[in-house]
């Protein structure tokens, strides 16, 4: 796509200088350096059958959405890595991959509800803030960056409730995206990474008395709770704006958020799976995590741990970056050798750890490190956890084998 626009922009620059000649027509070039010195005297340039090169052509500059911005990425995402579609990814003709669920660009209501959604989370920000939840954000330097942030992300906002096609196709993973953008445009790339340390930290000296619990129970109970302990794990998401009182508080608990857990018997096929995974072993699983502390503590490696037991080899895929209180590769590789302590069970090395490649709450199967498909290309089972990344995103996704997707 840049290129294309480099090229593109080179063609026009130099049709302005000169009309066109025999040679643009074959394809080449013109040598724009002179032009772009002073377009107004357009200048005789001279036209070649070999490939000049000129910086417009080879390079693209990203623009900063701020003034002041201090990351100046002007892109809702960045990856040095190679990105490469999961291998059990079905995307044909046929059967099309889109990641988003709901286009928001023709529906005015949805884009209605979740502008006035993301106001509503942006603003409880300063609260949190205030309140000393938010311990990265307690300093003075922090809270006025942190205020920028939130003038920032709102001003866009409310240019999209005018103009929905500002930045393109208007979906809830590009909303998303645009806010983890704000926020490095001011300098803060991690704000919930206090919040996230705290509570793995309390998840993992919570998870002894778990394991124990599981180990416990009857085989054929044991992976139901286990699905169930996802769903009420993923409940701890400071991107939720109706639980973030509560995790503030602490009052949240695992027993207490499966008691809130809603099953709707449409969405349910739970009872499928346990009847599948009790009658068959699998290769291997690649697990899509989601948030840090009791969701990947309690609610993730529970069930992986019954997975290896049961010889499955697992990858667990993790944000790259930081994106709310979503747990990253760098902080899940910490969090399985806590783990390893912990239980022997996870001292194997048919466990691992990659990233996705992506900085965002969603995901897009076909934007993925190369590791990670390289190391998962032989999965029977494709697992994803959150609300993000398995409802706004990646609902109507189709795999070659087996997928579980728990929100």
């Amino acid at each position: 796509h840049e290129g294309f626009l480099g090229a593109t922009g080179a063609f026009f620059i130099g049709e302005r200088a000169k009309p066109a000649t025999p040679d643009v027509a074959l394809g080449v070039a013109p040598d724009v350096s002179q032009t772009l010195d002073n377009e107004d005297k357009a200048p005789d340039v001279r036209r070649t059958r070999g490939r000049t090169y000129s910086f417009t052509e080879n390079f693209s500059i990203a623009g900063a959405i701020a003034d002041d911005a201090i990351g100046s990425l002007g892109m809702l995402d960045r990856e040095p890595s190679k990105l490469e579609p999961l291998a059990q990814l079905v995307n044909t003709a046929k059967c099309p991959y889109t990641p988003d669920t709901v286009d928001l660009t023709h529906e005015p209501r949805q884009q209605a509800y979740w502008i006035s959604a993301m106001q509503r989370n942006t603003n409880g920000l300063l609260d949190l803030a205030d309140s000393g939840a938010l311990p990265g954000c307690s300093d003075p330097s922090s809270r006025q960056r942190l205020s920028r942030f939130v003038s920032l992300y709102l001003k866009h906002l409310h240019k999209l409730q005018h103009r929905p096609l500002s930045y393109g196709a208007m979906s809830v993973r590009a909303l998303l995206g645009l806010r983890e953008q704000c926020l490095h445009e001011v300098g803060l790339e991690d704000i919930f990474a206090g919040v996230k340390k705290h509570e793995t930290d309390e998840a993992l000296n919570a998870l002894p008395a778990l394991l124990h619990e599981i180990d416990a129970m009857n085989e054929c109970e044991r992976p139901r709770v286990l699905l169930q302990n996802v769903l009420a794990g993923n409940m701890f998401d400071w991107g939720a704006t109706q639980l973030r009182g509560a995790l503030a508080e602490g009052s949240l608990d695992l027993d207490k958020a499966r008691d809130q857990i809603t099953w709707r018997p449409e969405f349910d096929n739970g009872a499928d799976f346990v009847a599948r995974i009790q009658q068959h072993t699998y290769s291997q699983a690649v697990v899509f995590v989601d948030n840090s502390g009791a969701d990947v503590c309690l609610g993730v490696l529970p069930f992986v741990r019954f997975l290896l037991q049961q010889n499955t080899r697992v990858v667990l895929a993790a944000n790259s970056r930081p994106a709310l209180n979503d747990v990253t590769d760098r902080e899940l590789v910490d969090i399985v050798h806590r783990a390893r302590v912990i239980d022997p069970v996870f001292r194997t090395d048919m466990l691992s750890v990659c990233g996705t490649g992506s900085s965002g709450p969603c995901l897009d199967l076909r934007k993925l490190d190369a590791r990670l498909v390289q190391t998962s290309q032989n999965a029977d089972l494709v697992v994803i956890v959150g609300m993000g990344r398995a409802i706004h995103s990646n609902y109507y996704a189709r795999f070659s084998c087996d997928s579980l997707k728990l929100a």
